[in-house]
């Protein structure tokens, strides 16, 4: 997706998005969502739409539905990149780290 030249207020993400995420990511505790429902713990630092803005809007939804906490929570990174890879039709495939000696590096984070 090419980097939007509209401003973050324009896009959605104004004073109201900044409040609504606060919310979110004290009720969650800082921690993504869906590695606890797996078992794991690890610091969330994306708050994610459950239901796609771009679906929200052909369900007619409001902006206030859209951006309200029951439709956020909050992920990690590599959670956040997975769903939105499949809420836009492709696969995910992970940035693999490689270590100094030239092998690729186990990734906890890597999504199954």
């Amino acid at each position: 997706m090419a980097w939007s030249k509209e401003s973050r207020q324009s896009r959605g993400y104004g004073r109201d998005w900044e409040i609504a995420r606060a919310q979110v990511v004290k009720r969650d505790k800082g921690l993504c969502q869906a590695c606890l429902a797996k078992g794991r713990v690890t610091i969330g630092r994306e708050v994610d739409h459950r239901v796609p803005k771009a679906e929200c809007a052909r369900l007619r939804w409001s902006q206030a539905k859209t951006d309200h906490p029951d439709n956020l929570w909050l992920l990690c990174t590599p959670c956040h990149d997975h769903k939105t890879a499949q809420d836009n039709g492709r696969a995910y495939r992970p940035k693999v780290q490689i270590g100094e000696d030239g092998w690729p590096l186990d990734n906890p984070d890597k999504l199954g």
